[in-house]
C-alpha cells in the first residue's frame, strides 16, 4: 500500500508541475490574443475596413488559445483526480 502511495504522489506532483506549465502557455496565449486585437483595434478606420481577419494573425492565435486552453483543463483535471485519489489511499492506509 506504501508503494501505491508512493507512486501516486510522485504522479500528483507531476500532474502538478505539469498543470502549471500548461497554465503559464495559456496564459501566454491569452496575452497573444489581446495584443492582436488590441493591435488591429488602434488601425486608421479605413485600414479596418478593408482588412481581412484571414490576413491577420488572429486565426493561428485563437487556434493557439483553444489548445492551449483545452491542455490546459485536461491537465488540471488529471492533476485534481490524482490528488483526488491520493487523498483517499492515505486516509485509508491512516484508518
Amino acid at each position: 500500500m506504501e508503494d501505491k502511495i508512493a507512486k501516486l504522489q510522485a504522479a500528483t506532483v507531476e500532474a502538478e508541475a505539469n498543470m502549471k506549465v500548461c497554465k503559464e502557455a495559456l496564459e501566454l496565449a491569452e496575452k497573444g490574443v489581446a495584443s492582436a486585437k488590441d493591435k488591429y483595434r488602434n488601425l486608421l478606420k479605413d485600414e479596418q475596413e478593408t482588412l481581412q481577419v484571414n490576413d491577420t494573425e488572429l486565426p493561428e492565435l485563437l487556434e493557439t488559445h483553444v489548445r492551449a486552453k483545452n491542455v490546459y483543463e485536461t491537465a488540471q483535471a488529471r492533476f485534481t483526480t490524482n490528488k483526488r485519489y491520493l487523498e483517499a489511499f492515505q486516509q485509508k492506509n491512516g484508518a
